[in-house]
């Protein structure tokens, strides 16, 4: 019951890291609420005790995050990320290991695309773009992700105003809400969660993301995210043939790898 963390001595990270890990949510009620609107969740809550949703501190840096999402896995995503901030952070040192802080949309925009494109090269296609587009909107005004993340911002608009973004579509809006907005309703739906919900729908065809995420939304109500991790995990860790065929259309949504939700939702 202890949690060990290392910081500076003119530093205490106490606060950040209850909010990072959602420890003053009351997940008991949470658990006992998602458990009682779906059997098969109720069984995943007492198969992986603890698992939630992670708090990003920083909605920009998730932003970023799912932008560089596109045709990337984990690893290419967190060494995109990384050497953004290696290139235009600040060094921070800790127990002898340096690390970066990850710029403001300012720095990053005044570094310009160029930069970001030589920085990782090969395999990003428009997400130095996208980064670019979605700094400006930030500088300029015309999108506060801070303000977003305000409880009188209802999920709906929070959405509406990220997918304006280019490079943000459905599912990464969703993550960005979730996991950095506070918005406890998003349910992200990507190739894992297809699978993951396939047996609630028995006509052999599952429907749009859309319709997914409304079905979640109406089942689990205010506490939809919270079922996302259970369901997701779940399936990201079966061996692939084990887990449920995804459908057979092509979605839009499927431009953007999913495999970043699993990193965020079960570390």
């Amino acid at each position: 019951d202890v949690l060990e963390h290392c910081s500076g001595s003119d530093t205490d990270l106490t606060d950040l890291l209850r909010s990072y890990l959602r420890l003053a949510d009351p997940i008991e009620a949470i658990y006992d609420y998602i458990s009682s609107r779906c059997d098969p969740v109720a069984q995943l809550v007492k198969n992986y005790p603890s698992l939630r949703p992670l708090r990003h501190p920083d909605p920009w840096e998730c932003m970023v995050s799912y932008i560089y999402s596109v045709r990337s896995d984990t690893s290419t995503i967190s060494r995109n990320v990384e050497a953004i901030a290696k290139k235009l952070g600040d060094p921070l040192e800790l127990c002898g290991e340096v690390r970066y802080t990850f710029p403001t949309p300012e720095t990053v925009l005044n570094a310009g695309v160029g930069l970001l494109e030589k920085e990782r090269k090969g395999g990003l296609g428009r997400a130095p773009g996208y980064v670019i587009t979605a700094a400006e909107r930030i500088c300029y005004g015309e999108l506060d992700l801070y303000k977003l993340a305000q409880p009188q911002i209802s999920y709906d608009a929070a959405i509406r105003q990220l997918m304006e973004c280019s490079g943000v579509g459905l599912f990464s809006a969703n993550c960005i809400a979730l996991f950095s907005l506070d918005k406890k309703d998003a349910f992200p739906v990507g190739g894992h969660m297809r699978n993951a919900v396939a047996s609630c729908f028995p006509s052999g065809k599952l429907p749009s993301d859309k319709k997914i995420m409304k079905w979640a939304q109406e089942r689990f109500g205010p506490y939809a995210g919270y079922a996302e991790p259970f369901l997701f995990y779940d399936d990201y860790q079966k061996p692939s043939g084990a887990r449920g065929a995804p459908p057979c259309e092509e979605r839009d949504e499927d431009r953007y790898s999913d495999c970043a939700s699993g990193v965020v939702s079960t570390l």
